[in-house]
Parts: structure tokens; C-alpha cells; sequence
């Protein structure tokens, strides 16, 4: 049929069949992007995460006003049952003992029982699907994400110099914090929108996020604290307060929680990095 076109004519169609092809090949696998909410620039309150010390005696970390120069922008709801289940249906995820369902409301709940590496997997599994980047935001970011609903901690008074009271205080505070909670894992968006928009924060299914533990000497106001190599075998989930959890933990309700009280649950949300 070729011989019949002129010669210029043929390389064009075959020009374009190349192109069509190439195409084929590094579209993404996923355009169906989720919901995200980008969070302008600007100045925002941090409180880092980790062991503070003030010689020797466990302390709050300080209280940080940052000034983010770029927008921040995440996922609105949490990875859900539906989405983890085609990472796993294409050999990159790993298995849940809370998998998909037949029901809409099972494929709407988010994404429990997976560990630190199991989120990982997926944001890299997702970022090759939409040939985009997408990853598990840190500590600063979910903060600064939360918005009104990090629960801020209090200081406990300086005359409590027992470590055994300060850690009771900061027990209770915790369980108070997160009051009566859902028993179960409930549909996506139970627990209503933020400030800026970002579903069920602080709800009962904490977020893993990429900050290593750290322990901190605090020397004088305004001098920044001496910090200790990160222990990375485990990392902070955030929620309704902070958890520190054992990277290989998918429920941390039954042990591997590195300090404090555990949380209900953990899932996860990306973000999308440009």
C-alpha cells in the first residue's frame, strides 16, 4: 500500500505511526488524579518533633515560626481501600489484612494496617503510574497541612521535675485529646474538612510521615539545639497527637509503638512534589 505513496508521503505515515507508538508507551497508566489541596506560601507554627532536653531534664521542643516559600500541595482525603488495592493488583504493594470489600462504603475507607514501608511502595508505585512525584509528606508539611487541627501540646509546669509525672501528664493529655473516638475505621470525609480544606485530619486513623525520631539538647534561648544522629527504624505518624512507631508496625495498637501512647490506627496521604 506504502509503494503506492509518494516517497515523502510514506516517511510521513510512518513518521506518525512511530510517534503514536512512543506515545502509547509513556502515557501515564493512571490520569485519574486524586483530589489535592495546595496550601499557599507563607508563614506557618512549628513544633518539631522528637526527645528535647534542657541539661537533662525532658523538655517541650520550642515553638518555630517558619515561612514557607513554595505552595504545599496534598491529597485532600487519605489513600483509600479502592486505591492500595490496585497497587497490590499490580504485584507493587503489599497485601493488606484489611483489603478491599464488596461494598462502595469498604472502598471508601481508608487504607489501614500498612506499614511505614507499605506507603512508601505505593507513593512510588503511583509516582510511575502518573508519571509524576509523589511522596509521604514530613512532619513540617502534615503540620503545616493540618492547619487548626494539630493538637498543640502543652507544657507541662516547670516545677514537675519528676520525668515519671511529666510523661503521666503527657499520657493523659494525649488520651483527653483524643476523646471518644470511632472503634472503626469510618468512610472517607466522617470527620469533615479543615481550615484550608484537607479531610479528616486528626481523625481515628493516624498518617505516617517521613521524619525520623531525633533527640535534641537545648542550651539557651534563642541558640539552636544540639541534635543527635535521626534513629530512621522509626518514624512519626501524626494524628490527634503524635506517635513515634516501628517502621515494620502495620497496627499499633498491638505493639511497636516507640513511645507513648499508640495510635488507633495508621494510613497515609501523599503529597505531590513539582
Amino acid at each position: 500500500m506504502n509503494s503506492l505513496l509518494p516517497a515523502g508521503a510514506a516517511l510521513s505515515v510512518m513518521a506518525a505511526a512511530a510517534a503514536v507508538s512512543v506515545w502509547t508507551l509513556t502515557r501515564p497508566a493512571i490520569t485519574d488524579l486524586p483530589e489535592t489541596v495546595v496550601i499557599a506560601p507563607g508563614e506557618y507554627s512549628y513544633r518539631p518533633a522528637g526527645a528535647y532536653r534542657f541539661y537533662g531534664k525532658l523538655v517541650d521542643a520550642p515553638l518555630e515560626t517558619q515561612v514557607a516559600d513554595t505552595p504545599l500541595e496534598i491529597m485532600k482525603f487519605q489513600v483509600s481501600r479502592a486505591e492500595y488495592a490496585a497497587c497490590v493488583a499490580d504485584g507493587a504493594c503489599q497485601a493488606s489484612v484489611v483489603s478491599l470489600g464488596g461494598s462502595a462504603t469498604s472502598a471508601e475507607l481508608p487504607q489501614t494496617e500498612v506499614n511505614w514501608y507499605d506507603a512508601t511502595a505505593y507513593a512510588a508505585w503511583f509516582s510511575r503510574q502518573t508519571r509524576q512525584h509523589w511522596r509521604l509528606p514530613d512532619d513540617r508539611e502534615w503540620q503545616r497541612a493540618a492547619a487548626e487541627r494539630f493538637f498543640e501540646d502543652e507544657i507541662v509546669a516547670e516545677d514537675e521535675d519528676d520525668p515519671a509525672q511529666r510523661w503521666l501528664a503527657a499520657y493523659a493529655r494525649n488520651v483527653a485529646a483524643r476523646g471518644d473516638a470511632e472503634p472503626e475505621p469510618q468512610p472517607r470525609g466522617t470527620f469533615g474538612e479543615n481550615s484550608l480544606g484537607v479531610v479528616d485530619m486528626s481523625g481515628n486513623v493516624w498518617e505516617w510521615t517521613t521524619t525520623c525520631v531525633t533527640n535534641a539538647e537545648l542550651t539557651a534561648d534563642g541558640v539552636p539545639p544540639l541534635k543527635q544522629p535521626e534513629y530512621c527504624g522509626a518514624h512519626i505518624a501524626e494524628g490527634k497527637h503524635r506517635a513515634i512507631i516501628v517502621d515494620l508496625v502495620r497496627n499499633p495498637k498491638v505493639g511497636g509503638c516507640a513511645a507513648g501512647l499508640p495510635a488507633d490506627y495508621v494510613g497515609f496521604r501523599l503529597v505531590r512534589a513539582r
